[in-house]
């Protein structure tokens, strides 16, 4: 129940016909281009009848209080006729000389008016080109689907998501992408941004351990073999004994926790959460680095044999009669993409090549 003391709401319309000088000039337009929605847009016809608002530009040398001056309308026009100082032929720092804005004064008081309508023709498309421009660079725009804001593609472009194959081909949604495209768009890809993306998606604690190595296969062409001519065989420079070496950069470990047991099971490899988590790691990172991940886990349960949740060896399975909710439990496993997803690397990475 509302209380007693609170204003009636007002609509959106109303408040710019009776306060027009608290709002934005691009605002403004944009609500009353919202109210005549079959009308063409400022500056993107050769028609201005066809026009949702009319715009007058400033004709004095005064310097303005706020971008809309006064919404008007005329008995002639049932469009509504919107004045703003911001941009137009005269004011302090228009093209016009203040002697001819001075002029057009005299004019108006002699209720010739002839002139400055003649004048508002020139104005009101390049008022109309500014409210295109100040469309295209606003952000934060309202009234338009997302996918159909001009700064959408601009935000693909630097998320690397631009191509038409690369698009919708995770498991996680590109929205989640672009939302997070400041964190994408570096060459330096930092952990303290994974954890970050991690954490305000997918609304999980996560740590990150960088360093976890492992041995690494080298490749034939590359090992010390003896022999007459052979390559490879400079002792403390080029000579490597065996098949591997370990290396300390080959992957980082992801340690989730605590967790219950409805999060645990959605980061297992066969969980939702899972298979949306390889994704965003192999495309932060790369399909190159391993990700081994740890589940701790808190409050040890029963085994129950149901349907709706069956057990997994060595995954929620454990031997115990009674609930220990001080019992940690840990899972070890690495993140594992489902083999979509990696045709659909490896096909995108063919596409970056050529």
């Amino acid at each position: 129940m509302e209380p007693a003391g609170r204003h009636a709401p007002e609509p959106l319309s109303d408040t710019l016909r009776g306060r027009p000088q608290g709002f934005e000039l691009l605002q403004a337009l944009l609500i009353l281009e919202h109210e005549n929605r079959k009308a063409t847009s400022l500056g993107c016809g050769s028609v201005p009848q066809n026009e949702a608002v009319r715009l007058r530009g400033p004709l004095t040398p005064v310097f303005p209080a706020s971008q809309v001056e006064k919404l008007s309308h005329d008995a002639h026009d049932p469009r509504p006729i919107l004045s703003t100082p911001l941009f137009g032929l005269g004011g302090p720092d228009g093209p016009l000389p203040y002697a001819f804005q001075e002029w057009l004064q005299q004019r108006a008081l002699a209720r010739d008016h002839a002139p400055a309508e003649f004048l508002d023709l020139f104005q009101h498309r390049l008022l109309s080109l500014l409210y295109r421009a100040l469309r295209k660079h606003r952000v934060a725009l309202g009234f338009a689907e997302p996918g159909a804001t001009p700064v959408h593609q601009q935000l693909r472009a630097l998320s690397g998501l631009l191509p038409q194959g690369l698009r919708e081909r995770q498991q996680l949604p590109d929205a989640a992408l672009l939302a997070r495209t400041a964190l994408l768009a570096g060459g330096r890809r930092s952990l303290a941004g994974f954890v970050s993306i991690v954490r305000h998606h997918f609304d999980l604690p996560l740590r990150c351990e960088p360093y976890t190595g492992a041995w690494c296969e080298i490749p034939p062409g590359s090992r010390s073999v003896l022999g007459r001519g052979r390559r490879n065989l400079s002792l403390g420079r080029t000579a490597i004994a065996g098949k591997r070496i370990w290396d300390e950069h080959a992957g980082i470990t992801l340690v989730f926790g605590p967790l219950n047991a409805r999060q645990a099971q959605d980061l297992l490899p066969q969980g939702e959460v899972h298979r949306q988590l390889a994704d965003l790691a192999a495309l932060y990172f790369g399909p190159d680095l391993d990700c081994a991940l740890v589940l701790e886990i808190d409050g040890a349960q029963p085994l129950y044999l149901k349907r709706e949740q069956p057990p997994q060896l060595n995954w929620n399975c454990g031997l115990q009669r009674a609930d220990n909710p001080t019992h940690r439990q840990r899972i070890a496993t690495r993140l594992r993409q489902s083999a979509r997803t990696e045709h659909g690397t490896r096909q995108s990475d063919r596409m970056l090549e050529q």
